[in-house]
């Protein structure tokens, strides 16, 4: 499974200096403050510019330590805190920011990634998205290995739902984000309404695509015999 790596090449990037000490901010230190105020400006710019460059829409704080090669955690803190002033940066959960002059081209699938490595798209997103039921516009389904979880970031619900390491699979990589196939998303849907965590009356909505030879194929061969028993008993295989 693919992870959120970031890879920089050329010469070391410019990185923001200890902050000055108290005396430099009196009054008779003109200079300390105009180099300060400079320099804040001169850290922005660089961040900008690199993560134009390296087309860096979503990071973590970790990430920015190392493109900076920032020692010091008062110095990274104090940089987030000018870039999220400055509104270049938007916080989505702890640790984990959105580049804003990017936001236009970061998909909500490609957050979604982001928010909770390894998942992945599926569930109710991803049958929207093959185009098999409505789409739910204010709510991202993902599957992952870890506990289940939801965020909700910019009026959206980001859901993480756990399944058994055996399940995790059958993803793919389009554009920028992990989506389960089409019949690895059935599959998970089924699997959800299985385990009492999907209604057993949107299978309804379902039964043609349930019936096809490809995905009847895909569940003999991946779903274990209880799993598989349940399927056949309502869809009537």
């Amino acid at each position: 499974m693919a992870t959120n790596k970031m890879n920089y090449h050329g010469q070391s990037p410019w990185y923001p200096q200890a902050s000055p000490s108290a005396s430099s901010f009196s009054p008779a230190s003109s200079t300390g403050r105009t180099r300060d105020i400079r320099g804040s400006k001169m850290t922005i710019l660089r961040v900008i510019n690199l993560f134009k460059e390296k087309n860096i829409s979503l990071f973590r704080s970790d990430d920015l330590k190392k493109i900076f090669k920032i020692k010091s955690e008062n110095t990274l803190k104090k940089l987030l805190q000018r870039l999220k002033k400055a509104n270049i940066i938007k916080r989505l959960i702890k640790n984990k920011y959105l580049f804003i002059p990017l936001e236009e081209t970061t998909s909500d699938f490609q957050i979604a990634n982001f928010l909770v490595s390894p998942s992945y798209i599926s569930l109710e997103s991803a049958l929207s998205f093959y185009g098999l039921i409505d789409q739910f516009p204010y709510r991202i389904a993902s599957i992952t290995l870890k506990k289940s979880r939801e965020f909700t970031i910019h009026k959206k619900l980001f859901v993480y739902s756990k399944i058994k390491k055996e399940y995790f699979k059958d993803f793919l990589k389009l554009d920028n984000f992990l989506i389960a196939t089409k019949k690895k998303a059935l599959f998970d849907y089924l699997y959800f309404i299985y385990k009492g965590l999907r209604p057993k009356s949107s299978m309804a909505d379902l039964r043609n695509y349930l019936k096809e030879k490809e995905f009847k194929d895909y569940l003999l061969e991946n779903a274990d015999l209880k799993f598989l028993s349940f399927v056949k008993r309502h869809v009537k295989l």
